[in-house]
């Protein structure tokens, strides 16, 4: 029963249809009928973000693919090393709604002046990027490799995207994929790119608890490995 669903916009957004709704206080964000996001808990893309600057070199330029309800940049942007926080998101309905419906859980996070909001698709933004310059790259761009709500993404999660992020990350840096459940293929793919690979689990009170990869460029690398 959705009795206590209310509706409160249905527009069209690059990928399709995208519907805003209030249920029980909370939003939600549904994607061509799947959902996609929520303002009810943000446990696990604030961890991501904490647990890639904890472990990456230096803090202080990061980059996250998708701005969600703006958890993961309300935690950036709130860390004490950061200093540019830029995010890439496709659906300027997204950027919209962050800095209006979603205000009071991201803490406004998009007025921070460390924060800079880019619309555009991410991989394509990646691909022009010509020098590792960022400390950590956080991508929550979708529900995970394995449960993608636009088919778009799935290059991302592929050996020939992953190479792209690595190229854009400095040495000793972090990149985190936000994902709702474990891949074994994903992790081997990270695992062909990567210097270091390891996962962590975050209990989100509901079915089994989200996944988040992380992957280390090691100190002293070049910006990209010859396959």
């Amino acid at each position: 029963m959705n009795s206590d669903r209310e509706v409160m916009k249905k527009v069209q957004g690059k990928s399709g249809e995208l519907q805003l709704q209030r249920r029980g206080g909370h939003y939600e964000v549904i994607s061509n009928g799947t959902f996609l996001m929520a303002t009810h808990n943000g446990d696990s893309e604030r961890r991501m973000v904490k647990t890639a600057l904890q472990h990456a070199f230096s803090a202080e330029s990061v980059l996250i693919g998708g701005l969600g309800v703006g958890f993961s940049l309300d935690e950036a942007v709130n860390h004490a090393d950061t200093v540019h926080v830029t995010v890439v998101e496709l659906e300027k309905h997204i950027i919209e709604w962050n800095r209006s419906y979603f205000k009071e859980w991201n803490r406004r996070a998009p007025e921070n002046e460390k924060a800079r909001i880019i619309e555009a698709d991410l991989l394509a933004f990646l691909e022009k990027e010509t020098s590792a310059r960022w400390d950590a790259v956080c991508m929550d761009t979708d529900n995970g490799p394995d449960w993608l709500v636009r088919e778009g993404n799935s290059h991302m999660y592929k050996t020939g995207g992953l190479q792209v992020v690595y190229n854009v990350l400095r040495s000793g840096g972090v990149a985190a994929f936000w994902s709702a459940s474990y891949s074994t293929a994903f992790k081997s793919s990270l695992e062909a790119v990567f210097d270091a690979v390891w996962t962590e689990e975050v209990e989100v009170g509901r079915g089994g608890p989200d996944v988040i990869f992380y992957a280390r460029k090691a100190a002293g690398t070049h910006p990209s490995h010859n396959f």
